[in-house]
């Protein structure tokens, strides 16, 4: 008796072309470059995969190829691919001596800030309006200009069994029923991802950071994020991954049109391409069995690469910054109620690197103009500038009228902001290890 094909008897077609072409492009580009599939995954791609006309593109790209591009004006393979390993812009950060800034960082500051946020905090007692949380990072490893970080393992090519096998089931049942169109354009797309898988498991994970020599010295001083400082304590060397640093994949050579890379990149996007285009011509010929199978497929893998793979891109950069670049620094993250307070023991803990200039630092953290202000920041700034503890007893009501604080209200205020230092000064001579605070910075 003649096996009977499932959905035979139904007399509608899909069209998964679009799934197949553009559906989870994105996952799949972030999945096919990623850090941690190189060493360990390369070997497993050979399954379905979603965004065959994106991938194409890319490669493409890649290649240098003007079809994609015509703007191209090399056809050498770029050396560094880093694109797909940046991710959103970092905070501001200003240099503790010089008070230079740079109003936004690369990715690896913005893992650093996230690194600390899921930290636990030290509470801090005193006057509440708006919890601040400063977070006190030594850094003590100088990374070189290049390095190869060591990529650490994971369970995500275990979990690429899911796609694989389902690839492989669907093809087979598609067979088994005579669907041979459907059949056929999942084993080729099976293939074609895991040449193109092949492909990027030849690049080295790279970090790498360059200190331009006509620029303001950056060492240590503090990223501002949302509701938080992160202060940076180090050299210039050290601090540079944070400013200046990036992670990228690199092909070993790039010796333009003719190379070896070049010619492998380029193979691989005809190849994609290939693929879309019969994606596009044979599944449509095939029954309706089929054209689920393939979508069976198509979903399993955008599932892995959604779920698995893409969403733990930050957390293993974050493990190789954190672990490889930095040298698992020591952190320490403090929890104020106010950000005055917070501003104050940032300062602080940076005095002996910023010198004489502490007023303009308070200044940069807490940009307040008005005389109460004004006031507050001299006589805050020269008692760190001078070594002295932060107690302020002296300054009492008839010394207030003496600098120029007549009315009641901008008395109060500025008692309270007092309060606020002298809590700020109670936590960095408790927590925070010695330093020479007894005799003037220089």
């Amino acid at each position: 008796m003649p096996l009977l094909t499932p959905l035979a008897n139904l007399n509608f077609s899909l069209d998964p072309t679009q799934i197949a072409g553009f559906l989870g492009a994105d996952a799949a580009l972030a999945a096919m470059m990623l850090p941690h599939i190189h060493g360990q995954r390369k070997w497993w791609g050979w399954y379905n995969c979603p965004g065959s006309y994106y991938l194409a593109k890319r490669y493409g790209q890649l290649a240098r190829l003007k079809f994609w591009s015509p703007s191209y004006q090399s056809s050498a393979v770029p050396r560094e691919l880093a694109e797909e390993l940046t991710g959103v812009m970092g905070p501001a950060y200003t240099a503790a001596r010089s008070g230079a800034t740079l109003q936004s960082t690369g990715p690896l500051a913005t893992m650093l800030v996230e690194e600390c946020r899921e930290l636990e905090s030290i509470k801090i007692a005193g006057r509440h309006s708006a919890e601040m949380d400063v977070a006190i990072v030594k850094l003590e490893r100088e990374p070189a200009e290049l390095e190869y970080p060591r990529v650490p393992h994971t369970h995500s090519r275990r979990l690429a069994l899911l796609p694989i096998l389902v690839t492989m089931a669907t093809g087979i049942a598609c067979y088994h029923y005579g669907d041979f169109y459907s059949a056929a354009v999942i084993f080729f797309s099976a293939l074609c991802h895991g040449i193109a898988c092949q492909v990027m498991g030849n690049t080295r994970f790279t970090y790498q950071h360059r200190i331009p020599q006509q620029t303001a010295r950056l060492a240590s001083g503090w990223l501002e994020a949302s509701r938080s400082f992160v202060v940076l304590c180090g050299t210039e060397t050290a601090v540079a991954p944070i400013t200046r640093g990036r992670f990228s994949l690199q092909f070993d050579e790039s010796k333009g049109h003719g190379s070896r890379e070049h010619s492998i990149v380029t193979g691989c996007s005809i190849l994609l391409g290939i693929q879309f285009l019969l994606q596009l011509l044979l599944v449509p010929q095939g029954g309706l069995f089929g054209q689920t199978m393939f979508i069976a497929s198509v979903v399993a893998a955008w599932f892995y690469h959604r779920l698995v793979l893409a969403h733990g891109k930050e957390t293993v950069e974050r493990r190789i910054l954190m672990t490889d670049v930095l040298g698992e620094p020591e952190i320490q993250k403090f929890c104020f109620g106010t950000r005055t307070a917070a501003a104050v023991f940032a300062v602080l803990a940076l005095r002996l690197h910023i010198g004489e200039d502490i007023e303009r630092r308070l200044q940069a953290l807490l940009p307040k103009d008005t005389p109460v202000w004004q006031l507050w920041h001299k006589v805050v700034s020269q008692k760190i500038t001078l070594g002295q503890p932060l107690r302020f007893e002296e300054c009492d009501w008839e010394w207030q009228k003496m600098q120029g604080l007549s009315f009641i209200e901008d008395s109060l205020l500025f008692l309270t902001l007092l309060k606020d230092a002298e809590t700020a000064y109670a936590t960095y001579a408790e927590y925070l290890p010695k330093t020479d605070l007894s005799r003037p910075a220089v």
